[in-house]
């Protein structure tokens, strides 16, 4: 299921637009630690447009989700809150509003025929290359989705293309020319490699310290949550074998290998008797639950929790982490045996202490310095390359004619070079600083244009796209009211 909200996520939460609409810029709204201020439900309103507290955890979970299966389920609050995730999806959503309003008045509409067709065309809910309506409520009931929640992000994402597709634009052969000309211009450069490894830095605890000071922000604790836990631990008496086979027949479909084919009992009877014995225990720890929230059972366990610790299947955090400090949550599996769980506190990220932060303070700084040093290095040989490697004519992806550079830091080079109007200079990569100067420039010839024509007009019209959107944001940001009810804490 996972795979397919990858493959169809542009059906089933409102847009994200992040790395696409780079205009919607980190000034837009100053971000911290927040803490909710909001009227009727809503973090912010756009205009006459609301952005509700549902729309924005839905996108935020859906955004998190994302970063954390590409950083192998590595990604805590700490590091999203680095990331600037939560700024990143409250400016798509006040983006999106914008252009709501915008939609509305310019009496721009989407039907309910216009969802429905959409709706038809999801090859997901189709069995047999024709819509499913068994199908379609089976995977919106496995996704925790209401079918009505469903259809309006689905109509909310239709009327925002629908609201987009007017500014698509055309373009002209002289447009097509300068582009391309843009994109195939080709270079010859002398150029010097340097690496950091070369620079060698001292720096004193005062140094780190004060740089410590000044990016306390970016060393926080992780956030924690004080939790009481009673465990209810499933009896180690075998069951009897009837009751072995019955559930196995009840359950089999729960029991199959990486092909989806039901593996016999004698293959997974270990796994058959402890969920069988989960399942006798269950009652009872039902009973306790209703037991712990009246106060007639005290809990085991008193610990706290980092968010995100491995002891709890992702299921349970989610819970946790969408409960007051109070809450006592119904029971929960977790390592093979029942856990009643009272939310007690929530801890919210504090900055660590110098102490605590040393090592990842040292790490940081070293690396800082080392890279101004290496910058100033690289610049100042920049005005002397006469002995230099001379390259070849290179274009933007001539990753393979600047040694010792590998494909990916020429890439990065190149995106650099081509970017910049100076005819010689430094530009810095990873651990990696390019001194260049400009030799000689040729132009696009006519048989190179017409051999990319089409990746050409493609970029072409995305770039002039992208900035007739950028120039709409403008205008609307300046027509319509914006007032965000996330306010921003020490």
């Amino acid at each position: 299921m996972i795979s397919w909200m990858q493959k169809h996520r542009k059906y089933l939460v409102i847009t994200i637009w992040i790395s696409t609409i780079a205009f919607v810029g980190a000034g837009f709204v100053g971000w911290g630690t927040y803490q909710y201020g909001g009227k009727s439900n809503n973090v912010a309103k756009v205009g006459d447009v609301p952005v509700t507290m549902q729309e924005f955890q839905t996108a935020y979970g859906n955004v998190y989700q994302q970063y954390n299966q590409a950083m192998g389920g590595k990604l805590d609050e700490a590091t999203a809150k680095k990331m600037g995730l939560q700024k990143q999806v409250l400016q798509s959503l006040i983006y999106q509003a914008l252009l709501k309003n915008f939609a509305k008045e310019h009496n721009i509409v989407v039907s309910d025929e216009e969802v429905q067709q959409a709706i038809l065309n999801i090859p997901a809910f189709q069995k047999n290359g024709r819509f499913d309506k068994s199908t379609y409520i089976a995977v919106l009931q496995s996704m925790r989705m209401k079918p009505k929640t469903f259809e309006a992000n689905l109509k909310n994402e239709i009327l925002l293309n629908k609201t987009l597709s007017l500014l698509n634009p055309g373009m002209a052969p002289l447009e097509l020319e300068a582009f391309g000309s843009a994109i195939f211009m080709a270079d010859r450069l002398r150029y010097k490699v340097f690496s950091a490894e070369e620079i060698q830095v001292s720096f004193s605890d005062d140094e780190l310290k004060r740089y410590w000071e000044e990016h306390k922000s970016d060393y926080m604790t992780p956030k924690r949550y004080k939790l009481a836990i009673l465990w209810i631990t499933p009896s180690t008496e075998l069951p009897e074998e009837p009751a072995i086979e019955s559930f196995y027949k009840e359950h089999r479909t729960d029991f199959t290998d990486s092909e989806g084919k039901i593996l016999p009992l004698e293959k997974v009877r270990e796994e058959v008797v402890e969920k069988l014995r989960l399942k006798t225990s269950k009652k009872a720890a039902q009973l306790a639950y209703i037991d712990l929230k009246k106060g007639k059972k005290a809990a085991e366990e008193e610990k706290t929790v980092d968010a995100g610790d491995t002891i709890f299947p992702a299921e349970v955090w989610e819970e946790i982490e969408g409960a007051l400090p109070g809450t006592v949550l119904k029971p929960k599996i977790v390592g093979g045996r029942y856990a009643v769980i009272k939310v007690i506190e929530t801890i919210l990220p504090q900055p660590k202490s110098f102490e605590k932060a040393y090592d990842d303070v040292k790490v940081d700084y070293l690396s800082k310095k080392r890279l101004e040093l290496l910058q100033k290095m690289a610049e100042k040989a920049s005005a002397q390359l006469d002995d230099a490697q001379l390259s070849d004519y290179v274009t933007r992806d001539s990753v393979d004619k600047l040694p010792p550079l590998t494909k990916e830091e020429a890439a990065a080079f190149l995106q650099k070079l081509f970017s910049t109007n100076r005819p010689n200079g430094a530009i810095l990569l990873d651990n990696k600083a390019v001194s260049y100067s400009i030799v000689e420039q040729k132009l696009l010839n006519s048989d190179k244009l017409e051999q990319h024509k089409t990746f050409i007009e493609e970029n072409a019209k995305k770039m002039k796209s992208n900035l007739l959107q950028s120039n709409l944001i403008d205008r609307l940001q300046q027509k319509y009211t914006i007032e965000i009810y996330l306010k921003e804490t020490e």
